[in-house]
């Protein structure tokens, strides 16, 4: 009767670990999720800031209780999406679609959670074709927030390249 050698047996049971690992970690496991909005990580969320040019329009559409990236494509589908600026480059952001009968604006804050330099757009429950602010990006600007809307979350970071 031939004997099982235990040393063999536990070096195929670590190898068989390994390997199992090495599949998941590579993402051959099922059950993926992901949206297909093209920012790389499957889910809608930013993993870090977007490098925006100051050549390109920033626009933003309002889902309600959130902002949602409409343009440039860095941004398309993500909420509350992070922004890359270049300090001392003009910037435009524009937003639209206002959904149901909430009043929405959308205002550049400094670190204080106040205005920056009456960077805000009018209060609405439809903007139309869009609201736009224009404003210089500097340590100054660190977020574009909805002001009726900033305790739900209804904001997004800026910070300098």
């Amino acid at each position: 009767m031939a004997r099982d050698n235990p040393v063999s047996r536990r070096t195929a049971l670590k190898l068989t670990g390994a390997a199992a690992s090495t599949a998941l970690v590579a993402g051959c496991s099922s059950g993926g999720n992901g949206n297909g909005n093209g920012n790389g990580n499957g889910n809608g969320e930013s993993s870090g800031p977007a490098e925006i040019s100051s050549d390109k329009e920033i626009k933003l559409a309002s889902d309600g209780q959130s902002w949602v990236g409409v343009s440039p494509s860095s941004i398309e589908g993500t909420k509350n999406p992070s922004l890359a600026l270049a300090e001392g480059e003009t910037y435009t952001i524009t937003w639209s679609e206002a959904r149901g009968s909430m009043r929405h604006n959308l205002a550049i804050y400094n670190g204080d959670e106040k205005v920056y330099n009456d960077k805000v757009t009018e209060q609405t429950t439809d903007p139309g074709e869009g609201l736009s602010v224009e404003f210089e990006a500097s340590s100054d600007t660190v977020e574009y927030v909805c002001e009726p809307h900033y305790d739900v979350g209804m904001k997004g970071d800026i910070e300098m390249q």
